[in-house]
């Protein structure tokens, strides 16, 4: 551990020291406003047809502030984070950062965004209509509190660590528990990459899952994440397969859950794309589990297309076909957008 200080001391020193003297005659500080919403309206078919109606999914507001050419800084609040127990929208802060990008590195320190799908929601490219496998699952966080590294070898190596709480950023406190992460991205020929990424997140009594009823004698271990992502992008079509797995979900030993997720984007027109979906899910538990314990696990289909009225605007109508393992099926039809200003 104080190894990796050292280094991540020795970065910042490194990134502080030139850049003022270097920019301070060229370059001129400036920001922006960032505002992003998701909103969406849906229906369903058959013994859900009375699921209907608008929602709002992401309503974001922040500032983002380049101090030199190498080091920004940036605040965001999230106005649909989490909801009250009467129904009432809850405010989050969702990002709180300083950046640092030069050299082949790229730090950042504070409420930041994590690595562990952000690449994978690059190559889905439709993150407005529906999250990520990890992130739609809830494999991990996508926001924490600590730092990223990330170094550029050469044209084809990459590579990221991290140290974060991992809570997320609704539940941000101090505990004995700690998140490791690290990431290898590879880019063999044009367009391509392979990414594999595993972390350990420390046992803590606090953040425990909560046992069925009538289990005992549970064994409780520290979580571990382990993906694997392969991905192709060009300017007409982008694409990827992923595979992800916990272990000893919630320290709970054994209790694992896993899946695979493959989508693929395209254009069509100046001003269309047509994207499909499928996602798989499964889970394990424990021995002295009687019953399965996660109600996602079954397979997800989608297809849809997508409409860029302007830069700033984008519009989705897609069906989609949730077959539970558990339950009915049920088939949804959703009209998505995004205002991105």
């Amino acid at each position: 551990m104080k190894q990796l200080y050292f280094i991540l001391g020795f970065i910042v020193l490194q990134a502080v020291s030139p850049c003022f003297a270097q920019d301070s005659a060229a370059f001129k500080p400036s920001g922006k406003v960032i505002a992003r919403g998701f909103l969406d309206y849906s229906t369903g078919f058959g013994h859900v047809n009375k699921e209907k109606g608008f929602d709002i999914t992401r309503a974001f507001l922040g500032y983002n502030y380049r101090l030199t050419r190498t080091i920004q800084a940036q605040i965001v609040i999230d106005g649909v984070a989490g909801k009250t127990s009467s129904g009432g929208l809850e405010v989050y802060l969702r990002n709180a950062f300083v950046n640092w990008n030069d050299k082949g590195f790229n730090v950042s320190a504070g409420q930041i965004g994590l690595m562990q799908f952000s690449v994978q929601e690059k190559y889905f490219m439709h993150r407005y209509v529906m999250k990520s496998f990890q992130d739609l699952n809830k494999m991990a966080p996508s926001v924490d509190l600590g730092f990223t590294v990330g170094y550029t070898f050469n044209d084809l190596v990459s590579a990221d660590i991290s140290l974060t709480n991992g809570e997320g950023y609704r539940n941000v406190k101090k505990d004995n528990s700690m998140r490791y992460a690290a990431g290898l991205n590879l880019y063999p020929v044009k367009n391509v990459i392979f990414r594999i990424y595993a972390d350990m997140y420390n046992d803590d009594e606090t953040q425990r899952d909560a046992l069925p009823a009538g289990i005992t004698g549970t064994k409780y271990r520290d979580q571990y994440s382990l993906s694997l992502f392969a991905g192709y992008q060009d300017r007409k079509i982008s694409g990827g397969v992923e595979y992800n797995r916990v272990y000893n979900k919630g320290f709970i030993d054994k209790k694992d859950y896993y899946g695979y997720s493959a989508y693929a984007s395209a254009k069509i027109a100046p001003k269309w794309r047509a994207f499909a979906r499928y996602d798989l899910m499964d889970s394990s538990g424990p021995d002295n589990f009687i019953s399965p314990w996660n109600n996602s696990d079954g397979q997800l289909m989608m297809v849809g297309a997508e409409f860029q009225a302007l830069k700033q605007l984008k519009i989705a109508p897609n069906f989609r076909n949730i077959n539970a393992d558990r339950s009915k099926a049920e088939q949804y039809f959703f009209i998505n957008m995004e205002i991105n200003l």
